[in-house]
């Protein structure tokens, strides 16, 4: 009797149990959204979020059939703290019969931890990318002539169309600055995705990108220089110690890891050793961003370094799983910084940079990648996929805005053409990819 009376009470305790357990699950993600919780837990519950964001992602990819990182990007975008305002402020526009929260989710709240995830999506990403290049592949002088061209023309357009819509010398300075960027992330997952990284004119855009950031790197300093003193004398030594510390850093950096490679390759890849991998691969990432020649190409290099290693295929497998989890952030966050209240107030200017800002790159990279020898349709993939100006625009512009040699609105317009470049490249990359013949098509 007792037996049976316990069997018919069980199943409902553990509905009940159940239930009690959803109402505290609902209830503690009303408060993360719209609630106050401490920094140290919400956190948590950010990283979920992204995660979860990330699986929404991978499901729009299988049905919308497009790139994962342009569908990331949007989903990043409908989450930018700009968009949940314009969108909270329509719902409050309809007068709806039930009360919605005066303010907007705040979902993502602690910024600096996101970034540093993003950050280190970036530097995966560039790592995964390096392991499938060698060293000699890079300084070609195929792609010495597309970063010129890319660094040049971009320059001399962003000056002058900044100079003539009524910016004065220091924004059309930081314009042109912002204009020879490269953000070579979003066009390497598309390319990885399509299985094309081995291709000639994949590793063209990489290498490319590369020179591409030595040399927006010095650009930037003599940017700096000039709409910070004034002084013609003060660029020299800002400019040649850039160059003698990016040079040595390359150089360096390929001497110095033969080294480390004779270490590793001594016994089969353990646990520590694994670990000494990833230590080498954020060290390079360090060194490179403490020198201000960015973390990504740092990380770039470390994975060249490795493509000679006997483990090279276990220290692909090993690393999926860091990809997997940063990568998603990496590109979220490049949408969630895109303002669409910028979007609306300064729309014919960021549209008018966003197309200089794609045209000078198709025309000028895309034009030194015909002479070397590339198809149209290859030197096409080249030149957009150097457009894309990312997160290397954003600090750009960030710096001007910090020195206070450019305004917010001028930091705004220079930003969203930074992301909107970004965002608009995917598809076309895409469709010129599909385009491209079959290979063993008769």
């Amino acid at each position: 009797m007792v037996k049976e009376a316990v069997e018919k009470i069980s199943p409902f305790v553990g509905l009940l149990v159940l239930g009690i357990f959803l109402l505290l699950a609902l209830s503690t993600i009303r408060i993360s959204i719209f609630g106050e919780v401490e920094p140290e837990k919400h956190i948590y519950f950010e990283i979920v979020f992204l995660l979860l964001l990330a699986v929404v992602g991978e499901l729009a990819v299988i049905y919308t059939k497009q790139p994962s990182v342009m569908i990331l990007m949007i989903l990043g975008l409908l989450m930018s703290p700009s968009f949940l305002q314009l969108s909270w402020d329509f719902l409050h526009s309809l007068n709806l019969p039930f009360n919605i929260p005066s303010s907007p989710p705040d979902i993502l709240r602690l910024e600096a931890i996101i970034q540093v995830f993003a950050q280190l999506g970036a530097v995966i990403l560039l790592f995964k990318v390096g392991m499938h290049n060698k060293i000699e592949k890079i300084f070609a002088f195929d792609n010495l002539m597309v970063a010129l061209a890319g660094v040049i023309l971009p320059f001399a357009v962003g000056y002058l169309y900044a100079g003539f819509s009524g910016g004065n010398f220091a924004y059309s300075m930081f314009v042109a600055a912002a204009l020879t960027a490269t953000s070579v992330g979003v066009t390497v997952a598309i390319l990885k995705e399509f299985n094309l990284l081995n291709k000639r004119f994949a590793e063209i855009i990489i290498g490319a990108a590369v020179l591409d950031d030595i040399l927006g790197l010095l650009v930037l300093s003599i940017v700096i220089n000039i709409t910070g003193s004034g002084a013609e004398a003060s660029i020299i030594m800002p400019l040649l110690t850039t160059l003698i510390t990016a040079i040595a850093f390359l150089f360096g950096s390929v001497m110095a890891g033969k080294y480390f490679l004779n270490y590793l390759d001594r016994k089969e890849l353990s646990p520590r050793r694994f670990l000494l991998v990833l230590a080498f691969v954020l060290f390079y990432a360090y060194l490179a961003e403490y020198i201000k020649l960015s973390a990504i190409v740092g990380a770039f290099m470390a994975g060249i370094i490795l493509n000679s290693s006997r483990h090279h295929h276990e220290i692909e497998e090993k690393t999926y799983g860091l990809e997997l989890l940063f990568m998603p952030i990496f590109f979220i966050s490049l949408g969630m910084l895109m303002d669409v209240n910028a979007l609306r107030l300064f729309l014919i200017p960021i549209i008018t940079l966003s197309i200089l800002a794609l045209l000078t790159k198709v025309i000028g990279c895309g034009g030194a990648a015909l002479m070397a020898k590339l198809k149209p349709l290859e030197a096409a993939i080249v030149g957009f996929g150097m457009a894309p100006r990312g997160e290397v625009a954003l600090i750009v512009a960030a710096i001007g805005l910090s020195a206070g040699v450019i305004t917010t609105p001028e930091y705004s317009v220079i930003a969203s053409m930074a992301l909107l470049t970004t965002l608009v490249t995917p598809p076309i990359i895409q469709a010129l990819i599909n385009k491209m013949p079959v290979e063993g098509a008769a």
